[in-house]
């Protein structure tokens, strides 16, 4: 990793964009067979051309490696790497020493870009120089590639210079999506790479979680990927429990650890120190409240949890739409214990009210995103 050498947190200097760059698209893979032809494919498909496919195989056990050679031996501009198996972060390590493009772009091997996905990024990093992370929109689809919902997953996007509301918010900057959505100036990914290896899953999470703190985000609005919940993530991803919240504050805390650590590198220990705990992040607090109500916690650990989620700044900002979610919490805490679990498998769990509200809600969508 290159060190920013200031003391000033502010975004990185950008060399101009040169008319034509070569952007390389780093496809980690781990008996992802049955997909990662298709991935590949909308790729393949871009309006914009120039553009490089590493392929780093993460030692599937799967046919993975020979789909992959039949298209390296249709088109020269996509590599495979097989290696040992190591964790996404070594997989995206080795694919990123092997690149050469001024614009990197990760790609999930089970995820979809829409054919004008590359064209879009650049219009951004054209458009705002300053810009070193560029995101858009995702759509959710099934296995089979059929959409779970029919309106975009972000009901707004992260944009701008965001460093400074991360350091106050316990190093959060919400509403920035998962790895086939995020592309970065090389000078942006130079800091960032090598990711930590001993993350072997989440490594999408290390780049926006430290990227927002050396440069502004662009964004692009409608959706130009579709993101594939498929066999054990999509019970795990739509369904929240105790356990669940509980094994991501961990990781919220190892993430919170290697924040420090960077932003000590880049700047110094005394930006590193303005990093506020992760109680200041309203997600935090919302996951602290649920687990204390669902865990039976001594009452005044409850209360003293909950007044700091329903008095935190962004509380109504980050519910928005989400009245059922907002009200448990809110007005949750005067629930009877079995009430309030009762009322949570329905808003957040497998209950039926909650298929009965989303068949409705279904019913009343409409779609309204560009396909591709």
């Amino acid at each position: 990793m290159q060190t920013l050498q200031t003391e000033q947190l502010q975004p990185i200097n950008l060399t101009p964009i040169p008319d034509n760059p070569l952007v390389s698209v780093l496809v980690p893979n781990y008996n992802y067979a049955k997909y990662i032809g298709e991935a590949l494919d909308s790729v393949l498909s871009q309006t914009y051309q120039n553009f490089e496919v590493i392929v780093c195989d993460d030692g599937s056990a799967d046919n993975s490696c020979e789909v992959v050679k039949t298209y390296v031996q249709k088109d020269s501009r996509i590599k495979l790497i097989d290696k040992e198996n190591g964790g996404v972060a070594t997989a995206l390590n080795r694919a990123y020493r092997e690149s050469k493009g001024e614009i990197i772009c990760l790609l999930d091997a089970d995820d979809i870009w829409m054919n004008n996905k590359l064209q879009r990024i650049l219009e951004v990093f054209k458009s705002n120089p300053q810009s070193g992370l560029a995101i858009h929109n995702v759509i959710k689809i099934d296995a089979q590639g059929n959409f779970i919902n029919s309106t975009p997953h972000y009901r707004k996007l992260a944009i701008g210079w965001m460093a400074q509301f991360a350091l106050e918010n316990g190093g959060f900057v919400y509403d920035i999506p998962p790895a086939s959505a995020l592309s970065m100036r090389r000078e942006v990914t130079n800091l960032l790479f090598p990711l930590n290896e001993t993350f072997r899953s989440n490594a999408d999470s290390l780049i926006f979680r430290l990227a927002p703190f050396i440069t502004v985000i662009g964004t692009v609005s409608e959706v130009l990927s579709k993101f594939r919940f498929h066999g054990a993530n999509t019970t795990s991803l739509l369904t929240v429990t105790a356990e669940r919240l509980e094994r991501e504050e961990v990781v919220f805390e190892r993430l919170h650890q290697e924040q420090k650590r960077f932003l000590t590198e880049v700047y110094g220990a005394s930006i590193a120190k303005r990093l506020s705990d992760l109680k200041h992040s309203v997600l935090v607090c919302n996951a602290r409240y649920l687990v204390a109500r669902l865990r039976d916690k001594p009452g005044k650990e409850r209360k003293q949890v909950h007044q700091q989620l329903v008095s935190h700044p962004q509380f109504h900002e980050y519910f928005g739409e989400a009245l059922f979610q907002k009200w448990l919490v809110q007005w949750g805490q005067y629930c009877p214990d079995a009430f309030f679990v009762f009322l949570f498998d329905q808003v957040y769990g497998s209950g039926s009210l909650k298929r009965i509200a989303r068949f409705l809600f279904k019913r009343k969508q409409t779609v309204n995103f560009v396909g591709g």
